[in-house]
């Protein structure tokens, strides 16, 4: 192991590099603090020094402290010499960063002892930074150094453009469903396999030949593969690596892995979905604004654009992907803010029986009021707040609102009740305490469980039948209406839908847009309707926008209609208000107005 000896009185320093040497060192012998410093702090310094306590320059303390400044060098163990043994010098030596200290003249064995203390101290330490930077199950680095890794080639890239580098996304197909059949500690062994063969990916061979012996040079280090997640990889090309380098080391990938794992008696088969982006694709100003996490989040988003390709292929990240990261990075920040500082609000669109045209039923609506946007409508930001779990603390505000709100407008019993139906996410669907949040909520706002109507879509109910059966039985046991939402757009089985207790069918706008225009629209929908009412069921016309689609759905025997005809959603004191005028005999009446205004009640003479 290499020490360095730093000592301006040559007999002492002679005799200190004779007993190094013995005890198998290499020695690197200075003569002032501030060569002791600059040896210490190369890319390259010793780990061990003695440092003479006073020395021309510099002395040992102040060397002690330069050195512990600096993040930039693993930690190295530090013993001052000196003829001191003031308690005072001793505290003061230690508090400028030595790690011991050995006091002239030195014993011979005492020295030897005190240097393998340190070295058991450099050994702990690089254990404990490994520990921190690297995965437990792959060995491979983390996220977290890998990120720092990531940083310097942005800083490079900054500093020049003639530096490339290209980052690989890297996630494994239907992995979930490996962990599942043959369990995790399967799964932790095609981890490390995985991460064996892309190690194998990008060894030096696939490197052009001058690039490697450039790297040789320079003493650089060859690409990185870490790991940052459950089953994502990420592979980071730098120096020369362009574009074209990536997709060369993509397709290795995907060939290397389509050899089968032979993992605990199971031939397992993988494919992976990898996205690629590229330094040199950005805009020639954009280099100042490169940020490491944004280069991840292309990459991502590139790799899930595979997956939506079809899985088992790589996507290169385009020239707006950072513009969408970035846009979508934002939109999650916002959403997070809007939550804490209640910016959603619950708009209310009514659903009206097309037999004499009164309101039954509100539909509760979220939407965002955006400080800087202005109002903003569920499709703008739905998706996403499905996509990382923040639905799940709207969808309780609404359900929650809803609730409320539909006790203040049934205060009392009455002949034509308002219910409310509220929308259940599929993450809401897949919580473990969904039916106890939903008696929580009726009990909090002391609503009528009849008053309140619960709508899923097909696929959230054929993902898992069986599941989706049990939770909708609860509900239907504790009083609460259910309603299959966008019926004839998903995958459901009428076998399946007989066995749910549904009260309502929604039958979706797409069909009811046609039916006025297409005959096998309006022979889809009547099939609808002639299907819920055989099974006992009430159905719904979402999407109603004209008088025709509305007559048509009155021979059709339809019994409620929803849509901009009637009224858009309406924030609370304009719903209040519309269904007050309508419980005093003023029904509403379809007119074409633009949307944003509410149906205009009239005289029920009228309305005939």
């Amino acid at each position: 192991m290499k020490i360095l000896l730093a000592d301006d009185d040559a007999v002492s320093r002679l005799i200190l590099e004779r007993a190094l040497v013995r005890s198998g060192f290499e020695v690197v012998c200075v003569q002032d603090g501030q060569s002791a410093a600059d040896c210490l702090l190369a890319p390259d310094g010793p780990r061990m020094a003695i440092l003479d306590w006073v020395m021309p320059g510099k002395d040992g303390p102040t060397v002690c402290r330069e050195v512990r400044a600096c993040t930039a060098v693993p930690y190295v163990y530090l013993m001052l010499l000196t003829s001191k043994e003031e308690t005072g010098d001793v505290i003061t030596g230690l508090e400028a960063g030595a790690d011991d200290y050995l006091t002239k003249p030195f014993n011979p064995e005492e020295l030897k002892a005190r240097l393998r203390s340190g070295q058991r101290i450099l050994n702990l330490q690089d254990k404990l930074v490994h520990e921190a930077q690297h995965d437990p199950l792959t060995q491979l680095p983390n996220r977290a150094f890998f990120v720092k890794r990531l940083a310097e080639c942005v800083r490079k890239s900054r500093e020049s453009r003639a530096f490339q580098f290209t980052l690989l996304f890297v996630d494994i197909d239907r992995f979930k469903l490996i962990n599942d059949s043959l369990g995790h500690a399967t799964g932790d062994e095609l981890m490390k396999g995985v991460a064996d063969r892309l190690l194998q990916a990008v060894r030096s061979e696939t490197i052009p030949c001058d690039q490697t012996e450039h790297r040789r040079r320079s003493g650089r280090p060859f690409d990185s593969v870490a790991r940052i997640g459950g089953d994502e990889f990420v592979i980071l090309l730098d120096d020369f690596a362009d574009l074209d380098d990536g997709v060369r080391v993509a397709e290795r990938i995907e060939l290397i892995l389509k050899e089968p794992f032979l993992i605990d008696g199971h031939t397992i088969f993988i494919t992976v979905s990898i996205g690629i982006s590229a330094s040199n694709q950005r805009p020639q100003n954009s280099h100042d604004d490169l940020d490491p996490e944004e280069i991840l989040r292309s990459a991502d988003s590139a790799m899930y654009r595979a997956k939506l390709l079809g899985k088992a292929r790589y996507a290169i990240s385009d020239a707006t992907e950072s513009t969408r990261t970035r846009s979508l990075f934002k939109l999650e920040t916002d959403l997070r803010s809007a939550i804490a500082n209640k910016q959603f609000e619950v708009h209310y669109q009514p659903i009206v029986d097309l037999a004499d045209s009164r309101i039954v039923s509100f539909e509760a609506l979220v939407r965002w009021r955006h400080p800087q946007r202005g109002l903003i409508h569920p499709d703008d930001f739905i998706a996403t707040a499905e996509e990382n779990g923040m639905i799940l603390a709207i969808g309780s505000l609404v359900l929650r609102d809803a609730c409320h709100q539909a006790k203040r407008w049934n205060p009392v019993a009455t002949t034509r009740p308002a219910s409310i139906c509220v929308n259940i996410s599929p993450r809401q669907f897949q919580m473990l305490d969904l039916v106890a949040s939903v008696r929580e909520m009726l009990l909090e706002s002391a609503l009528e469980p009849h008053l309140l109507e619960l709508e899923v879509t097909e696929n959230m109910t054929m993902q898992d039948a069986d599941r989706a059966s049990q939770i909708l039985l609860e509900m239907h046991k504790m009083g609460i209406s259910l309603s299959l939402d966008d019926f004839g757009t998903g995958y459901s089985s009428l076998s399946y839908l007989q066995h749910f207790p549904i009260c309502t069918l929604k039958i979706d706008r797409s069909f009811i847009a046609r039916i006025d225009s297409h005959p096998e629209s309006s022979q889809i929908v009547e099939t609808i309707i002639t299907l819920g009412h055989n099974l006992g069921m009430k159905v719904i016309a979402e999407g109603v926008e004209t008088r025709s689609q509305m007559e048509l759905l009155r021979r059709l025997h339809c019994d409620f209609g929803q849509g901009y005809l009637f009224s858009c959603a309406l924030p609370v004191d304009q719903a209040t208000k519309l269904l007050e005028d309508n419980r005093q005999g003023k029904p509403l009446i379809p007119n074409n107005r633009p949307c944003g205004q509410a149906a205009l009640p009239i005289s029920l003479s009228a309305a005939s």
